[in-house]
């Protein structure tokens, strides 16, 4: 699993200029929704609203997306060299994959929450708590953004399309209560999001910047995310892995 971390980093060190670009494009794509945020509303926590689910929406997509497009190229390839070179199982290639487009993501989008505090846009305050929280949120991040990323690796891996996943990641998105707060939504959708773990970790994002309450106290929710992360990654490990092989095979 480290070897394709490591592939990865130096993939990025020989092309940093195209890590500053993307870092670029973040920047500039966050911009346009600030300015319309700003026409629209009377407030800053409207504001501050769009700009944090622009930022969360765009940690969790783009990390899985990315993984799913490095395993997608691996498949176009029609032998999945590097798969195979790295001999690991395929959850582990996803999960390698997860892991270090994740930190690349959040260390971009930290750019815009950086810059979001120098405006007062938000106000960060560090301490001892808030650090110890951050690791235990960006933790569940990874092994939740991971475990879907295996899921819709089967998609990707069964279709040899790379799209379906990119269109799954936006439905889950939609119904994860990402783009209106969770107060707000009909009975209905309510009960659908409490079922995505996506819907929990948005809604601690934007309540550590106090623009969303709590759906539950943080304790109920932590449990219900490792219920999920359970429930989730027995799905992934014991049942779709089973067809993981017989999907690659198909594929060389």
């Amino acid at each position: 699993m480290g070897s394709i971390i490591l592939k990865n980093v130096f993939f990025y060190k020989r092309n940093w200029k195209e890590l500053l670009l993307n870092t670029l494009r973040i920047y500039l794509s966050v911009i346009p929704f600030y300015y319309f945020a700003l026409s629209q509303s009377r407030g800053a926590e409207s504001i501050r609203f769009t700009l944090l689910t622009l930022i969360i929406a765009g940690i969790i997509s783009n990390t899985v997306i990315a993984a799913n497009y490095e395993l997608y190229q691996e498949i176009i390839s029609e032998k999945m060299i590097n798969f195979r070179i790295a001999n690991i199982k395929i959850t582990e290639y996803i999960f390698a994959q997860t892991i270090f487009y994740f930190f690349i993501y959040l260390s971009q989008y930290i750019l815009v929450l950086i810059v979001m505090n120098i405006y007062g846009i938000i106000d960060v305050k560090v301490s001892i708590y808030t650090i110890i929280n951050t690791v235990l949120f960006m933790g569940i991040i990874v092994v939740i953004s991971a475990i879907i990323s295996g899921i819709l690796a089967a998609f990707t891996l069964k279709t040899k399309r790379f799209a379906y996943s990119s269109i799954m990641m936006s439905v889950i998105l939609i119904f994860s209560a990402c783009y209106m707060p969770y107060r707000l939504m009909n009975s209905g959708f309510k009960g659908v999001a409490l079922l995505s773990p996506f819907t929990y970790i948005i809604n601690i994002f934007r309540s550590a910047f106090d623009v969303e309450s709590l759906i539950f106290p943080i304790g109920i929710i932590y449990l219900i995310l490792i219920i999920q992360i359970l429930v989730l990654g027995f799905i992934l490990v014991r049942i779709l892995c089973r067809y993981f092989n017989e999907l690659i095979n198909n594929t060389i």
